[in-house]
């Protein structure tokens, strides 16, 4: 697995991830889509997936571009207000980029739909954890304000 880290706007960053085995890939957030058009012909990859992380245009205002720019993408997010969304996701979704595993997480942290993307190589030790704009503490605060966060990680890590 390999992943690239392009720069975005003044301050934010998309992932290009990679499959070097089967040579799909997958973007996160691709708010600038003619940069990652640019990595996905320098790296000689198919691009094969959108993984969105929530809604905000700083996120997924892109990936309207995008489809039209490369046709048959698969569009993954875990709220109807991304654009071009092609499969809604929810907690533990599994799906695959090539021979990647990637596991959704629901993060409804930053947003309501928001989603965390755990990615393994099988046979590996290789992992990629994509968590963009989400609170993270380990107090029981979250617990007590956010019960569907406290069931995403209790789900994840069991209970403290």
């Amino acid at each position: 697995m390999k992943v690239e880290i392009l720069p975005a706007l003044t301050d934010n960053y998309m992932y290009l991830l990679i499959d070097e085995e089967t040579k799909e890939a997958a973007i996160v957030d691709p708010v600038q889509p003619q940069k990652v058009l640019d990595a996905v012909k320098k790296h000689g990859v198919k691009l094969t997936s959108v993984l969105t992380t929530h809604h905000h245009w700083d996120h997924a205002g892109g990936n309207e571009k995008l489809v039209k720019l490369e046709t048959g993408l698969r569009v993954y997010g875990g709220d109807s207000r991304v654009g071009a969304l092609t499969q809604k996701v929810s907690h533990l979704t599994s799906l695959k980029v090539g021979s990647l595993n990637v596991k959704c997480l629901c993060t409804p942290c930053h947003t309501s739909g928001h989603i965390c993307y755990y990615v393994t190589k099988p046979n590996s030790s290789e992992e990629f954890t994509v968590v963009m704009n989400t609170l993270s503490t380990t107090s029981n605060l979250l617990d007590m304000l956010n019960p569907t966060m406290s069931a995403s990680r209790k789900s994840l890590l069991g209970p403290r």
